[in-house]
């Protein structure tokens, strides 16, 4: 996908995509047409052009692309058409405003400093992120399986020590490590605590992604529930201005599982391991 058209999709979603009802028709790269006697509530269409004969009750948005309205349309919202043209026919109703934006849109035409510019790479960033993270949590419970689903059990029978122990462990770790990092000689140490944090939140996310899954359907497979898990986690972050924070706070029942159960393992952190409960099975 080029440049131009995933900046087409990542900005015709994020205007409209807080308000489209399930039974809105989405088109991409491809025409959409609103027949005779049909109603959907919204119209997005991204590199096509829509045509509209029935009813439509909410908004029409159209981005590289033409909105053509005959006789007998019904439009109870605004029609919007970046880079293209609206040609209303007579006998079409429309309640709302008719905006216009022709020319052709692309990264180039934007502001450098743009909101646009910023909503796309935050989009390309959560994309790379959420293929890194399934790859990763697909190899962590495809080698230490039991592990994540001990841990996840962990943050389920007890939710708030779990996210307690989570928020600890951020709140105490990362000002650590920033706090070594300040001095030449804690550099090793603030390394060693990034990576340690990192790797707690790599484990932590797949077990709450084997949770998550788990709930879904107990019939899944230990890796078809990270996978499900972590999609349905995913769809979250992507929520607009509110769905990082919503993210983060999803996955911190299961940072504070891994270390309560030290990665799945229960084994102490230091000393003996007398009077703990046994490793589960690998």
């Amino acid at each position: 996908m080029s440049k131009r058209s995933l900046f087409l999709l990542t900005l015709g979603f994020s205007l409209f995509a807080g308000t489209a009802q399930a039974d809105s028709l989405i088109r991409i790269s491809e025409n959409a047409v609103v027949k005779a006697g049909t109603e959907f509530q919204d119209v997005i269409v991204i590199n096509g052009s829509a045509l509209i004969r029935g009813r439509v009750l909410g908004n029409i948005l159209v981005i590289r692309g033409k909105v053509t309205t005959r006789n007998g349309a019904y439009v109870g919202g605004d029609i919007i058409c970046l880079g293209g043209e609206i040609t209303a026919r007579p006998g079409a109703m429309i309640l709302g405003s008719k905006v216009e934006i022709g020319g052709k849109i692309s990264w180039k035409s934007l502001p450098f400093f743009s909101l646009a510019k910023v909503m796309l790479l935050s989009f390309l960033y959560k994309i790379i992120s959420a293929v890194i993270l399934l790859l990763l949590s697909v190899f962590m419970v495809f080698m230490w399986p039991n592990q994540i689903r001990y841990a996840a059990e962990e943050a389920s029978s007890d939710l708030v020590k779990s996210t307690l122990v989570g928020v600890l462990a951020i709140a105490l770790l990362i000002p650590l490590a920033v706090g070594f990092a300040i001095t030449l000689f804690g550099l090793p140490i603030a390394l060693a605590l990034s990576i340690f944090l990192l790797v707690v939140s790599w484990f932590g996310i797949a077990s709450m992604s084997y949770l998550v899954g788990h709930k879904i359907s107990s019939h899944f497979s230990p890796i078809m529930a990270v996978v499900v898990g972590l999609i349905v986690l995913k769809f979250i972050h992507f929520v607009p201005f509110i769905g990082g924070m919503l993210y983060f706070i999803a996955i911190l029942p299961g940072l504070g599982a891994i270390l309560l159960t030290r990665f799945g393992t229960n084994k102490p952190w230091l000393g003996s391991s007398r009077n703990r409960p046994s490793k589960p099975k690998a």
